[in-house]
């Protein structure tokens, strides 16, 4: 008893120390496996952030130690962008002289990535990292690493992020989610809430839940999100008046609107409502999700065993809680999530051009000449992560010779420095074809002005001898030059 009590504490301060020096933002998400018989205690840091569960689960020991050992000591994945980067081809300039070369900035074909397992925790770039050596084993009645751990609610958009085998386990999110979502802290003892499980034996619980600021969320009817392209802007909450308590008659809609680039993915976390009663053909009470081309996505009154995302082809989203139940009714209502999904392009730089891009990645590319500014090279290839955020920006585009040299260069005063070569000084060819050229103009036209003098001066001495040959008389009469007609 002391030591699972010793170990719950320990588990509880690491859990607190997570929630005040790691989460970042207002939407945290909390996982939590613990053995069968432990109390667990949901909580979240903020007086003013509710609990929505996400998921519960519970597997044997048998079942768990099966699905483990059945795979490899490390899980190898490969990113689903590889065949992607496969079909760009990214140009560089080695020696910085103008000249370009083909090259290969993709992984190689069978270049895998290192998950390790579910008992020695890893989140891939995670906040948190977790070995065995850093966890109390809860007691020789379970004997598999327990953990707690926390992340911003942005890492769900995470394409590496490995899910775990579950067919083989039990779904516990109905009898959780009963008792903790909606509230800021609640219990949950699987033997004493959920009693057909007395007769289950030994096993690992896992509970993930999300923990939301309910003054930031969306609890009023009627009202258009314009959804951010990223950041803590681009997600956020929806739930009903008077959740988790009971919901109004009412009809209550919300307009969901991203960037023209973008889609919108809802998932519904919670459907609490009346269900089709005994003389009823169709529900009373539902939710409904439609994309703004009229086509209907969801439009239902059961509970979702699973959060269930629905993600819109367009980028604007209309949902719609109709409760024509009389009253304040005893359940709880609707939460649900929404999120901006896809990244939007960025510019290209004056000096450069897009080349391509898909939902993954984006090529750009310098002009000819031209690099960008902080790289020196003349393409970048950025990636799409976390649902909707690149992880670099596209920066100037610069002349090659006044881009920054790194720590071997020489610096620009130095007279020996060299230029490259297609601006090393020739003095053939910047001094003496320009003067041949130039002499050559001269001669020439020297030559046409003596060719015109010789012209000129035969054509008078034709004349002269014509006139000469004119008689002087005329019929006996005698008439002078001067007077002749």
């Amino acid at each position: 008893m002391l030591r699972a009590s010793g170990a719950r504490c320990t588990h509880l301060g690491l859990l607190w120390i997570l929630y005040v020096y790691i989460v970042d933002g207002y939407i945290e998400i909390v996982e939590e496996q613990q053995c069968h018989d432990y109390g667990f205690r949901l909580t979240c840091r903020d007086l003013d952030s509710h609990i929505a569960v996400l998921e519960a689960w519970y597997t044997s020991i048998e079942d768990y130690q099966r699905d483990n050992s059945s795979q490899p000591q490390a899980l190898r994945l490969r990113t689903e962008n590889d065949s992607e980067l496969n079909r760009v081809y990214v140009y560089s300039s080695p020696k910085h002289n103008g000249v370009y070369e083909l090259t290969n900035l993709t992984y190689p074909e069978n270049t895998t990535f290192d998950v390790l397992l579910n008992d020695s925790v890893s989140l891939n770039d995670s906040l948190v990292n977790m070995t065995d050596s850093d966890m109390e084993v809860n007691g020789s009645a379970c004997g598999v690493a327990t953990y707690s751990r926390s992340y911003g609610s942005w890492r769900e958009g995470d394409k590496r992020r490995r899910t775990q085998e579950r067919s083989s386990s039990v779904n516990l999110r109905a009898p959780v989610s009963y008792r903790c979502t909606g509230v800021n802290h609640c219990s949950f003892v699987l033997a004493e809430d959920y009693p057909p499980s007395v007769s289950w034996s030994p096993g690992v619980v896992y509970i993930k839940y999300a923990c939301f600021d309910d003054s930031l969320s969306v609890h009023y009817c009627n009202r258009e999100v314009h959804v951010a392209v990223s950041g803590e802007d681009s997600e956020g909450y929806i739930r009903t008046p008077g959740y988790p308590n009971f919901y109004v008659e009412d009809v209550c809609r919300w307009r969901l609107t991203a960037h023209p680039e973008q889609r919108v993915r809802v998932t519904l976390l919670d459907v609490s409502l009346r269900s089709i009663g005994p003389f009823e053909t169709s529900c009373k009470d539902y939710v409904s999700v439609q994309d703004s081309n009229g086509d209907s996505m969801l439009s239902s009154c059961e509970q979702v065993e699973l959060p269930l995302r629905l993600t819109s082809t367009t980028n604007t989203v209309d949902v719609q809680v109709e409760a024509r139940s009389k009253g304040a009714y005893p359940k709880r209502g609707v939460l649900l999530h929404y999120k901006s999904i896809g990244c939007v392009t960025l510019p290209a730089p004056s000096d450069g051009y897009l080349v391509y891009r898909n939902g993954d990645v984006a090529h750009y590319m310098c002009n000819v000449n031209h690099v960008f500014v902080d790289t020196r090279q003349r393409a970048r290839l950025i990636w799409c992560y976390d649902d909707n955020s690149w992880n670099d920006t596209v920066p100037l585009c610069v002349a090659e010779a006044a881009a920054p040299a790194g720590n071997d260069s020489v610096p620009v005063h130095d007279t020996d420095a060299k230029l490259p070569p297609h601006q090393q000084p020739d003095m053939i060819v910047d001094i003496v074809i320009p003067s041949l050229l130039i002499a050559a103009l001269f001669i020439g036209n020297a030559f046409i002005v003596l060719i015109i003098y010789k012209y000129r001066k035969r054509k008078n001495e034709e004349i002269d001898d014509e006139f000469n040959t004119i008689p002087l008389s005329v019929n006996g009469n005698v008439h002078s030059a001067g007077n002749a007609v």
